[in-house]
């Protein structure tokens, strides 16, 4: 009797979540993107708003290159007691480690923690182009199949995916042209080097207000609340569509509580109002997910870019 009471109460203890638990040590969170950027951006944001949590410090460290696949991989080697975390986007945690040969292979060689928010991009052109629509920059790329340039922010990126499902569902034929960032490829833009630019939220605003670029169309499933009058690719007959979502990670083996804790901290920011207006600002939104959650979603962003990554001819041999 005695050794089955024993059995119970250990079993209980067992199923009882682990209690949250500050890591034991200073924090670095590494953003795996350059100063200024809304990845930048956001990070710094709820690093500074959770301070207090974390009486022994936490601070942002920047770790460039490789698409993110630096930063990251700096994070998943890290040792797992919560002294490294980080926050990076779903294309440096999904895409690359298909394009390149990276210690971290899927989602699950890491643990998602939170996922903060999520956009969708847009393709803009120069205000005097003679396309008022997406449907006719699209008939005028069929027409002339490779004589207009579409812009990216690069090879694999997000805006490359959207501008390759674009090509394939419309059956157009342009140019891709990659750059290194949004000012690179707003300068091309408005220089009349290309013909349309792939940008994120927010970037576009003032040029698309003071009429210098037009925005045509969104790739995502609904409508931005922010431009209520550009319609989608999908409401256009085109099912072109990549988002973008941040998340926070850790190194695998990280301990429940400790995960918890910091899962918890960074939920407070994400709800609080602050937060909120900040996302507005920057013309995104805010998408929180647990643990869990961000992690399924990680999975079918995996999947799902998979057979476009192939078809592109990026995947690692």
């Amino acid at each position: 009797m005695n050794r089955i009471l024993v059995a119970l109460l250990f079993s209980a203890a067992l199923s009882v979540p682990a209690s949250a638990q500050a890591p034991q040590g200073s924090v670095t969170v590494i953003n795996p993107f350059t100063v200024g950027g809304l990845t930048d951006l956001t990070v710094r944001f709820i690093v500074n708003k959770m301070q207090s949590k974390f009486p022994a410090g936490i601070a942002v460290l920047n770790r460039t290159g490789g698409g993110g696949s630096i930063g990251v991989t700096e994070i998943v080697q890290a040792k797992p007691d919560g002294t490294t975390i980080g926050i990076a986007p779903t294309a440096a945690l999904v895409d690359q480690p298909q394009m390149n040969n990276l210690p971290y292979k899927t989602p699950d060689d890491f643990e998602p923690i939170v996922n903060t928010i999520t956009y969708y991009q847009f393709l803009a052109v120069r205000g005097d182009a003679p396309w008022k629509t997406i449907k006719e920059l699209i008939d005028a790329a069929r027409a002339k199949p490779d004589s207009l340039r579409f812009a990216s922010s690069g090879i694999g990126t997000a805006a490359h995916m959207n501008l390759a499902q674009l090509a394939d569902t419309s059956k157009a034929k342009f140019v891709h042209v990659p750059f290194s960032g949004w000012s690179e490829g707003s300068a091309a833009l408005l220089g009349g080097h290309v013909d349309a630019l792939t940008i994120n939220p927010g970037e576009g605003r003032q040029l698309a207000n003071s009429g210098r670029i037009k925005i045509l169309a969104i790739f995502a499933p609904t409508r931005s609340r922010f431009y209520p009058d550009v319609p989608t690719f999908k409401e256009v007959g085109y099912d072109a569509g990549v988002s973008l979502s941040f998340v926070f990670l850790a190194p695998k083996g990280i301990p429940d509580g400790t995960k918890t804790y910091i899962h918890d901290a960074i939920k407070t920011v994400l709800l609080d109002k602050s937060f909120q207006d900040f996302a507005h600002s920057r013309e995104v939104d805010v998408n929180y997910l647990d643990g869990p959650a961000a992690k399924a979603m990680l999975m079918k962003e995996y999947h799902a870019h998979s057979d476009l990554l192939g078809a592109l001819g990026l995947k690692a041999k």
